[in-house]
Parts: C-alpha cells; structure tokens; sequence
C-alpha cells in the first residue's frame, strides 16, 4: 500500500456481521478497508447457516421473518452473481415433535400463529430413518447458508478489490485519532471511522467493555451416514442438515460457562444421545468443532456508534441469527450512518454502554 492509505470506513472482522457490511457499503461507493485476524475457528466459520422459521419449544416464529428473509435471500443471490458461485439455499424444513407438549403448542399455534409457514406432507419423511411416532411439520420458508463457502469468496472478493487486510489490531494501542481521521500507523492506513465486528472478541473491546455480553459455546459434529437420502433439515432437540454426499451436520449445544473454542466429549455425547433418539440409522462422527457465539443481553443485535468518540463503531450480537438477520442489518446501519433513518432504540449500542 502507498503512504498511508485513505478509507472511508474501516471494518474490523470478516465474518458474517463484517462481511454483510462490507458488501453494504461497497455496493454504495464507499471506499472500504476489511480487517480481519484469520483464525481458523470462529462462530461464523463453523455456523450452520440455517434460517429456521419456527423455532424453540415454544414454536416462535422467528423475529421479522416477513421482512428479513425477502431481504436476505435477494442480497445472497446478487452475491452469488457477483462471485459466480452457489451458496444460498431456499428449502423447506422438518420439525418433528418429541414431547406431547410440543404437540400440544402446534396444535394451539399452528391455525393463528404461522397457517403461511407450515404444512404437513405425508408421509412426513422416510419411516426406516427417522422415529415420527408424535408427528410434526414441515416449514415452507427455510433456508441454509454455506457460511465458510459465502465467508471465503466475499473474502477473495474484497482481496481482487484491494479492500482486505489480514491483521491483529489491538484498539487500546493501534488507534490514533487526529483532527480528522482516524490512523492505524502499523499498517500506514487512515479511515473517517472504524467498526468493529468482532464477534465474541467484542467483550475484550476497550471502547465496549460494558455492553453486556453472554457468550455461548455451541458445539457441532460433521456425520457420515450411509443411506441417508434426507435432504431437509430436521429439527427435533438436535438439528440435522444435509452437507454434501453422505456427509451431514448435527448440533448444537448450548454453554455458557467454558467460553472456548475446544470440542469436548460431552458435547460430543449430548448431540450424539438427542440425535439418536430420532434418527434411526447408524452414523460415525467425522469432525467436531466448536466456537462461541457473540449473545448479547435482550438476544438482539447491537449498533452504533460511540457517544463519547463517534469516530468508532460497533456492529455485533447476532449470535446464532446472523445468516438471516445480516444483510439487513447492515443496510439500516449504513442509512443511520447515512441520516436516512434513526436508530432504533433496541438496537442502539448508546443503550448498552455505561459510561459512568
């Protein structure tokens, strides 16, 4: 790079927060730097990608599904257009109850809640694979994300456009602020603002140590299993989603106290013990991962920018939503930055931080 690049907007994390974003602001002009450590194991890296339009024991219907999912599904496939690639999947998904309860909830739910989202096909799905003895559904409006597939491309993208720095930044030391601009002398690059996107890494932050984060570690198995022709995700407990060839992907657990990215055996042993009681068929681990996911508190992402130092941003907390919730998100951002629209107050980072 020449003597100390110029940026409008620095962004510091690559994964699906900072890549949702990037792509945001550079189909808009801007003049974008993406920042990002490379670690072989991340939330996004191992995320399933699954957008899941009923969810929890509960049968919720997702959070703005009528207008995230329209949204996501047109960004992906410009996308894919761009890279001359196939990462996004529109599919339906099957949810099979396991309790009387959850029977009990579709039957209380399921006329004034979701009529659109479900239907019941029958037979549900192959009887010789999977135990259906209390029945279930299948949902209309799925969808699957390859995060790593969507993650590398968008970073090759970036790398051809000459917007992409592989680099450890530490916000307590790298940053120098001037009357107008922001300088990160290490590496001779100057932007108007910086957002971080970091993830779980947010909450060793200086400029956010007090948005309240709740990391959770989920843990997930790649499977082999042979004569498996099922190519839906099955939800019960566990999900189960179709990979490639006979390969499939199990998970995931929930963790809050071992905040670490190390696979353990009972992790391994809970997703195997709940996923045996509907699958019938054997299966033999292949891979198991595990990262943690960046919760914050209230479960909904956070943005802004700093009230005291405007110049810094944040852009986190979509734990297990990303897939779904990013493109969207990202493009209101850039119209708050922009002064199109205000921030919602349960979104806005001004809201987590204590400044006292």
């Amino acid at each position: 790079m020449p003597q100390q690049t110029e940026f409008d907007l620095i962004l510091v994390g690559q994964g699906l927060a900072g890549t949702a974003l990037g792509w945001t602001l550079l189909q808009r002009g801007y003049r974008v730097l993406l920042i990002d450590r490379c670690e072989p194991t991340t939330s996004s890296q191992i995320a399933a990608g699954l957008i899941t339009p009923i969810t929890g024991m509960r049968l919720v219907v997702s959070w703005r599904l009528d207008e995230f999912l329209p949204f996501a599904t047109e960004f992906y496939r410009r996308i894919e257009q761009e890279t001359d690639a196939s990462f996004f999947e529109l599919k339906p998904m099957l949810r099979l109850f396991s309790s009387e309860q959850e029977q009990e909830q579709y039957r209380q739910r399921s006329q004034t809640h979701f009529p659109e989202l479900i239907s019941v096909p029958q037979p549900l799905a192959d009887e010789s694979a999977f135990e259906m003895s209390r029945g279930g559904f299948e949902m209309t409006q799925g969808g699957q994300l390859d995060v790593p597939t969507y993650l590398s491309l968008s970073r090759t993208h970036f790398l051809k456009q000459d917007c992409f720095l592989e680099a450890n930044i530490d916000p307590a030391s790298d940053l120098v602020f001037e009357s107008d601009c922001v300088i990160l002398p290490r590496w001779k690059v100057a932007t108007d603002r910086i957002i971080f996107c970091e993830g779980i890494h947010g909450q060793q932050n200086p400029w956010f140590k007090s948005v309240p984060f709740e990391g959770a570690k989920g843990e997930i198995l790649t499977l082999k299993i042979p004569g498996l022709n099922e190519r839906r995700v099955v939800h019960r407990g566990v999900w189960l989603a179709h990979w490639k060839e006979d390969l499939y992907r199990a998970g995931s657990t929930y963790d809050r106290e071992h905040l670490d990215c190390e696979p353990t055996a009972a992790g391994r042993e809970e997703i195997c013990a709940r996923l045996a009681e509907y699958l019938k068929l054997p299966f033999e681990v292949v891979d198991h991962r595990a990262a943690v996911r960046p919760v914050i508190r209230g479960r909904l992402p956070i943005m802004g920018l700093h009230p005291t130092e405007p110049r810094v941003g944040f852009f986190n907390g979509f734990a297990s939503k990303g897939s779904l919730q990013t493109p969207w998100m990202a493009d209101y951002f850039v119209n708050v930055l922009e002064g199109k629209q205000t921030m919602d107050k349960q979104l806005d980072l001004s809201r987590k931080l204590d400044l006292s």
